[in-house]
Parts: C-alpha cells; structure tokens; sequence
C-alpha cells in the first residue's frame, strides 16, 4: 500500500491510499468465497454454485462489499504511517476500482491547526471608551416611566398609541384575499407617513382602504412585497393601547424604592459609571481579540466550529423547542470568533509564560467580595469551591493575559468609516 498527504488548507487534508493489484485482488476474493457459501441460485446446491456465474449474478454486490469493508481499514493503516491526527473521521470522496487494476481511494479530512502568535506586542488596537453623560441618567430614568406606566384603552388613536390591526390583501374586485395581523406604534413605524395619518383619529372597529408603502419606499414587510407594496389594503383597527407615564418627582422616585428624585439620580449616575467600567473594559477586550486575530491568521476546522455553535445554541433550542439546525448558520461567526480567541489565548500562556500566583488570587478574591460588598473571609467561606476549581484558574490567566495586552497596545481611534457605521 502506498500513501501521500496533500494540504488542501491549514486544516483540511487530503489522503491518496494505492492498493497494488494483487492485494486488492486478493482482498476481492475473499469477499467472493464468502458469497460463493451463503449465494442460492436455482439449480444449484448452497456452496456449490460456479465462482464465474456467483459474479455474473452479484458482481457489483461483492464489488461493494469488498470496497466498504477494507476501506476503512485502508484508511486507519495510512493515517498511523502517515502519522497524523485527525480531527473527524476521513470522508471517502473518491474510490476507484476495477479487478486485476489499483484500488485508488482519495480521502479527506480535518486536523488541528498550528497556531503561531508572532504579532501581539505594540499593536494598533481601534476602540474609544464610551463617557459617562448625564443623558444617560435621563435615559435610564425614561425607561423606569415606561415600565410603570399604565395601559388605557383610548376612544380614538393618536400618535404613539399601541395599534394591532388586520391587514387585508385586496383584490382587483376589492374583495379580501388574505388578512395578516401586525402590532405597530402610530408614527414610530416602517410604513408611510400617509398610512399613519389615515389611521389616526379611529376608532376599534374602523375599516380603513390604504395603501402602506410609497412607490419609492422599500418594503420593509416581509409578507408585502415591493410589487404590491404601493397597493390598496383593507386595514381594520383590532385594538388601540396608550400608555400614561408617570409624572417623574420625588414621589416617582419613592414608588421604585429610592429616597427622592435627587436620591434617584445620584444612584443612576453611580451605577452607570461602574457599568461603563465594565463595558468598556469588555470592548475594550472584544477589541484587543479582534485585532490579534486580524495580525495572527490561521484557519479552524469547520466541524470544529459547527460543533461550538451547537453547543451554543442547543440550551436555547431545546428550551424553546426550535429546531437547532435553523439555529447553528447564525451562530458559526460567532462561535469561530469564540474559539480563535480561546487557541490565542492559550498560545499567549504558553509564549509568556503565564502564572497564577497566590498574590493573583488573594487580588481577585478581595475584588469579587468588595463587589458583593462582602468580607473576604466570607466570601472565601461561600465560594471556597469555585476559587479552587480549574475555571477560576483560567479566567485568572486570562485577566493577566489581557492586562499584559493593554499594557503592550497602542490604542487609536475607529477607522472613520466603522465610527459612521
């Protein structure tokens, strides 16, 4: 048998096995005997029936018992000469085979790749920090008077009301043909500003004939499409829900557990800004992965970043009983960049000869209880098996990988055209 190797990428390979004629042959006519035992045909007794006409009966049948039995084997002897590491099993992508001539069976499949980190000091790494601003009190505050405000059924509709309509699809008689039904805010919508203005002022009930898109507008509809989207409907107006927002004053404040307005905003403002610490030290991170993998190029096997994506989605598909093949194409960018991180990161261990001492722990401890406003002993004491177990370790790598990261980037502005985006 002989076999080569050919790189068709960093993670793909394709295997070339030649099986002389003789073996082949031989391999083939053990195959056959078997046949010649158990094959009936008429006429003769089970064993005794000519080798010539067993082939001419079942020729293609004992063909493909032959190739399906010693493939594999074929396969696992070149692999173990070859001295390589497969990652998934060997796909047969190509087998031929005639009796008397070589057996030639190309295979392909996935390995590791070799992940060398050369670029990763004084980089340029694109990221600007999010600033604190008091719009973001003002903001965070507008969403605690939505979330408390109350929900009236109003006489007629006006801008910013809750409607559910059915929209009806029209005929060149005029006569419904299909009806699908959409929830929208009047004014905050995709459709035109003529379709808003002709379902203000109405009533539940109302019948209103429209048209819900501009001829020089995209529809943004997925069940009206831009040949009819400039048509007449029949939209009918199912239900009508305004909200009335709390008055924002002390007594606001104190219906969500704060002192006073003053009270409210100043533990906003301070939860907000620890927030944006945070944020920013994740992005920030985000950014740093992004620019290695960027410096450092190098290929993942695709199965391996199926296999990620399904084992991120699979808790959410299961939960919500959705089939998870619909699910895995979203996530495989995803997953990819989850696992290019992870190769990097243990690389950069290994180049920086990363440590997790004593003093490393004692920091982290110290800074997780003060988050929990804890004492470090009890902390210790509640979460003494997590601190131990191996996971701490790594996040403990981490951090000190990326602090090392910080310390030797050189952070610049976004590109302008990723700013504008």
């Amino acid at each position: 048998m002989k076999s080569e190797i050919t790189d068709i990428s960093q993670c793909i390979r394709e295997l070339k096995i030649i099986i002389e004629p003789q073996e082949a042959l031989d391999e083939y006519n053990k195959v056959l005997k078997t046949f010649k035992n158990y094959a009936a045909i008429h006429g003769f007794r089970k064993g005794k029936v000519p080798i010539s006409m067993i082939e001419k009966q079942f020729g293609e049948s004992i063909k493909n018992e032959f190739i399906n039995e010693k493939l594999n084997d074929y396969y696992k002897k070149a692999i173990d000469e070859q001295k390589v590491k497969p990652i998934n099993n060997g796909e047969a992508v190509n087998v031929e085979w005639e009796k008397g001539k070589e057996l030639i069976a190309t295979f392909k499949f996935e390995v590791m790749p070799e992940v060398k980190i050369t670029d990763y000091k004084n980089i340029n790494v694109p990221f600007e920090e999010i600033k604190f601003s008091g719009s973001m009190v003002d903001e965070t505050i507008k969403d605690f008077q939505n979330r408390m405000a109350n929900e009236i059924t109003p006489e007629l509709s006006e801008k910013n009301d809750i409607i559910s309509a059915e929209i009806g699809f029209l005929n060149d008689e005029g006569k419904v043909t299909k009806s699908i039904n959409r929830n929208f805010i009047l004014g905050e919508n995709s459709y035109s500003k003529a379709f808003n203005s002709n379902l203000t002022g109405k009533k539940i009930g109302d019948e209103i004939k429209t048209k819900l898109f501009l001829k020089n507008q995209q529809s943004e509809d997925k069940e009206i499409n831009n040949a009819i989207k400039d048509k007449e409907f029949l939209v009918k107006v199912n239900s009508i829900k305004r909200k009335i927002l709390p008055e924002i004053n002390d007594e606001f404040a104190k219906d969500i557990e704060y002192d006073s307005l003053k009270d409210l905003k100043e533990k906003v403002a301070e939860e907000l800004k620890l927030k944006l610490i945070k944020d920013n030290e994740q992005r920030f991170n985000e950014s740093v992965i992004t620019a290695l993998i960027e410096k450092n190029k190098f290929d993942l096997p695709p199965s391996l970043i199926k296999k990620q994506a399904e084992d991120m989605v699979k808790p959410y598909a299961e939960k919500n009983k959705i089939d998870i093949n619909k699910m895995i194409p979203v996530y495989m960018s995803i997953a990819e960049y989850k696992l290019k991180q992870y190769f990097i990161m243990e690389e950069l261990k290994k180049i920086e000869k990363i440590q997790v001492t004593d003093e490393d722990k004692e920091e982290i401890v110290e800074e997780l209880a003060g988050n929990l406003k804890m004492e470090v002993d009890k902390y210790k004491e509640m979460y003494k098996k997590q601190i131990e177990n191996e996971e701490f370790k790594y996040l403990l790598e981490e951090r000190k990988i990326m602090k090392f990261l910080k310390e030797n980037s050189k952070i610049v502005p976004y590109p302008k055209e990723k700013k504008e985006k």
